[in-house]
């Protein structure tokens, strides 16, 4: 029992000597451009290690000035947090500090909210402060009048920063603009507004549905979803297919990341959106966008032009094909791949595609440029 008693209080011991009262952050932002409000993360274990207290309900953000800014601990489905995020603004080129301590965190708008909608055949549905998306569920492709069987994406515009997902499937009537925007973007049998697929023999390979689903994360700075994909044909091997979609505050673009299994070792996917009535587009090496009437409308001239883009790191190249602007890459079997969606409106602040290509091209930069969070235990 001594000799136990000596063990826990040296561990204490070492755990206080170790522990500090805040811990210092420094975020890097390697572009030539300021960038304001953006969430950047650390990994969780650096920061609660060096202060042996900390939690996700006491964890508080400070900047130079000492005033909190919105963090959130991100579980990514674990039951202990991964990372911590938050906000950050950082001159072009430079440097700013943040400081994490324990405290009484205050209260932050959510930016960032995702959920099953079980009461309308199985939606599921995310949102930002920004933009709004839906995909379908399994209850869609046997609901009579209604039956759809896609793995396309589709986009409900806004011109909010509040949250309108719920508000909008409780008046039950999202494809009437009530003021801040609507559900006027058809989607089909296609990729929407960004889904990705097999693209081998030079044609895509759509699945069926999201077979189910898992919130893993869910704000106020990100939300996040897993999605699992019944087998599927691409060619003549069956594919199965496990998707991440995860959204970030003040930011348009979605990040999307798609596992693809099978017989296979690499397999080309392109993704990309479908094209309308389309009044402009864009390509570039790694990234394709965009803007069109609004396309699930009886009055286009009023409901506006939507803006769509893909942007895929890895990309091979971009094409049309089959009706889509498409950026394809290499799946490599059982690994991540990685890409982002994005979407704007004239009714919000992308009133033409001059201005989307701007847009695009700015998010392109920065997903290539990620600011980085150096960590030093404070006094």
């Amino acid at each position: 029992m001594k000799k136990i008693s000596f063990a826990v209080a040296f561990a204490a011991l070492l755990s206080a000597c170790c522990s500090t009262s805040k811990v210092e952050l420094t975020v890097s932002n390697p572009l030539a451009v300021d960038r304001n409000a953006e969430v950047v993360e650390v990994a969780w274990a650096d920061v609660a290690g060096r202060l042996a207290g900390l939690t996700p309900e006491n964890v508080v953000v400070l900047d130079a000035q000492g005033a909190q800014v919105p963090s959130q601990a991100v579980f990514y489905g674990d039951t202990v947090p991964q990372t911590l995020i938050f906000e950050a603004t950082v001159p072009a080129s430079g440097q700013s500090a943040y400081t994490v301590v324990e405290g009484v965190r205050e209260e932050y708008p959510v930016k960032a909210y995702g959920r099953y909608v079980p009461e309308r055949a199985d939606d599921y549905a995310w949102e930002n402060n920004m933009v709004a998306y839906r995909l379908y569920g399994p209850a869609l492709e046997t609901t009579p009048k209604e039956m759809l069987v896609t793995p396309g994406i589709d986009v409900w515009v806004k011109s909010t920063e509040k949250m309108v997902i719920d508000e909008r499937y409780k008046r039950g009537h999202y494809h009437t603009n009530y003021g801040d925007g609507m559900d006027c973007y058809k989607v089909g049998r296609t990729l929407g507004a960004g889904a990705c697929a097999p693209f081998v023999d030079g044609k895509l390979w759509l699945s069926r549905n999201y077979a189910t689903q898992q919130n893993l994360d869910n704000g106020p700075l990100r939300t996040t979803v897993k999605l699992t994909y019944a087998p599927f044909l691409a060619g003549d091997d069956s594919v199965s297919l496990v998707k991440y979609i995860s959204l970030d505050a003040n930011t348009p673009f979605t990040k999307m990341t798609n596992i693809y299994s099978g017989n296979f070792e690499t397999m080309p996917v392109a993704a990309g959106v479908i094209m309308h009535d389309v009044k402009g587009k864009f390509t570039a090496e790694r990234y394709a966008g965009i803007t069109e009437a609004a396309s699930d409308s009886k009055q286009p001239e009023k409901d506006g032009d939507i803006s769509l883009a893909v942007i895929m790191p890895g990309a091979d190249t971009t094409l049309e094909a089959e009706g889509h602007m498409l950026t394809v890459g290499q799946a490599q079997n059982g690994q991540p791949l990685v890409y982002y969606i994005g979407s704007g409106w004239s009714g919000a602040s992308v009133p033409d595609v001059t201005v989307w290509e701007g847009v695009v091209k700015d998010a392109a930069q920065k997903v290539a440029n990620p600011m980085t969070v150096t960590v030093k235990a404070g006094k």
